[in-house]
């Protein structure tokens, strides 16, 4: 039995704790049905896992207790995923405030740093919900300070105790929840953290065969959700940005590097565009800038990003069954377009985020969608997933040009990954960039082509815009007039027109 928490006992923590939840991982996926069921919870917590277990384990044997739980939230922020990781990190960031200054935790100490977890988590969340993973750390936090005067098993135990009935309660606190007879998601991979714990200090229990336990106890198969919709690339897709329910249609996650006083102006700015806002992280000091993870689910995927200080941007629709397959692209504009075939989007692609993408694909087989060489080379390079014993096996496509990626996406179909006919598809796009005066001079048509994409960059001058559509539906009614015309908005600032013909 241990009777302090250090630097030690707090690594294999989070070496279990990673451990007992790629046991459950598919478990916790399907339980996945707040506040979007897209079944990716259990990954999401993996993964952010996965990021505290690596930076912890990049330490050297003798760091103390306050640099490894701090290296480990660190590693958490980067690595989160969805909601529930990066609630997961902050909890993560409260367990490390409240361990500065202390070389080992003992009860009273330990029932100090869940409470500080749970605020930490709580201010996560913009719009806090009762019946989530913040309802349980909120009754782990309590019963550990109820037991405060108590060793560290005991403060331990009350806490697991208290988070796996509060846990059972989500069922009834969420009408989600109720209605397809399942806890949450998210509030059990906090018990399932919790649990660790109590194995690392006491219970010789594997961790990995306490939560099989603890969810087979809970556990009910979810009754089936509605399909949600879905569209293929095209004139439909252009403007359209809801779900059909008036809800939100697209995920938008990035590592931010800002100073607190511009990661409050996000914040502030994501509630007017969005909701399950989440500006999370920080720097040492006001005048220098660190690392946020930015969360938020909007309609306008573009307004929702900040600029050029973003890294491992990627944008999925909340609504489109997945595709199996990454897009990449340059263009900010054009990024719900893609996303809404079911794609997810890497924006401004950089090695992590091309990692993120392949596995929020959430397919044993990914697609990736190189808009360009850069992309291309970075794709070619995507580690395995950390966290994921296996991971997805992952084909990149050359497709040139973000036309083409358009041009691809228009013509595949969830299960339909063959990257030999992605390619093919990719080769018969003749790519063009102009500006709107150079129109008719560089667009040459066929009677035999079909499809014409055109991207619109950000055309400041007044009148450009339309000016702009009307030559591309002039030059299209002369030269093919039975060839669909697409257009959309890319917010680049040049080309002003980047055309696909096909």
């Amino acid at each position: 039995m241990t009777d302090t928490l250090g630097a030690a006992a707090v690594r294999r923590w989070f070496e279990q704790g990673l451990r007992a939840m790629l046991a459950v991982r598919r478990r916790v996926d399907a339980l996945n049905v707040f506040p979007v069921p897209d079944e990716d919870t259990g990954t999401n917590l993996v993964l952010t896992l996965a990021g505290a277990a690596r930076a912890a384990g990049s330490l050297p044997a003798e760091a103390d207790l306050p640099a490894l739980t701090a290296a480990a939230a660190r590693g958490a922020l980067v690595g989160a995923r969805g909601n529930s990781g990066v609630i997961l990190s902050q909890a993560m960031r409260g367990l490390a405030r409240a361990s500065a200054g202390h070389e080992q935790l003992d009860g009273p100490a330990l029932a100090q740093a869940l409470t500080a977890a749970a605020e930490d988590a709580r201010r996560a969340v913009d719009r806090p919900v009762a019946g989530t993973i913040l309802t349980v750390a909120d009754a782990a936090a309590q019963a550990a300070r109820s037991a405060g005067d108590q060793d560290l098993a005991g403060v331990t135990r009350a806490a697991v105790d208290a988070a796996t009935a509060a846990l059972a309660e989500t069922r009834s606190q969420l009408p989600v929840l109720a209605e397809r007879g399942v806890v949450d998601a998210g509030a059990a991979g906090y018990v399932i953290l919790l649990e660790a714990l109590l194995s690392v200090i006491g219970d010789q229990r594997p961790a990995s065969s306490r939560a099989r336990e603890s969810l087979a106890e809970l556990w009910a198969t979810p009754r089936p959700a509605a399909a949600g919709p879905s569209c293929a690339l095209g004139p439909s897709v252009v403007g359209a940005a809801e779900d059909g329910h008036g809800a939100p249609a697209y995920e938008v996650m990035y590592v931010l590097r800002a100073r607190p006083a511009q990661a409050a102006r996000l914040r502030d700015h994501l509630r007017t565009v969005g909701d399950s806002v989440a500006v999370v992280g920080g720097s040492e000091t006001t005048d220098r800038p660190g690392l946020w993870q930015v969360h938020v689910h909007t309609a306008d995927p573009a307004a929702a990003l900040a600029g050029p200080a973003m890294e491992q941007v990627c944008i999925r629709s909340l609504s489109a069954p997945p595709l199996g397959v990454v897009a990449t692209t340059r263009l900010p504009g054009l990024a719900g377009a893609l996303a809404q075939t079911g794609a997810v989007v890497v924006l401004h692609p950089d090695p992590a985020g091309l990692e993120r993408g392949v596995v929020d694909a959430a397919s044993s087989a990914v697609l990736v969608l190189a808009c360009d060489e850069p992309s291309a080379r970075l794709a070619e390079r995507v580690p395995r997933p950390a966290g994921l014993p296996g991971g997805p096996r992952v084909s990149v496509v050359r497709a040139g040009s973000e036309v083409a990626v358009a041009a691809v996406l228009a013509e595949l179909h969830p299960g339909a990954l063959d990257a030999e006919e992605a390619a093919r598809v990719a080769g018969q796009v003749r790519a063009t960039e102009c500006a709107v005066d150079e129109l008719p001079d560089a667009l040459v048509l066929g009677p035999a082509d079909e499809v014409v994409t055109a991207i619109v960059g950000e055309l400041a001058e007044d009148g450009a815009r339309e000016r702009a559509a009307s030559a591309l539906q002039a030059s299209v009614q002369a030269a093919a007039p039975q060839a669909e015309l697409i257009v959309i908005d890319g917010g680049q600032a040049t080309p002003e027109l980047l055309v696909g013909v096909q």
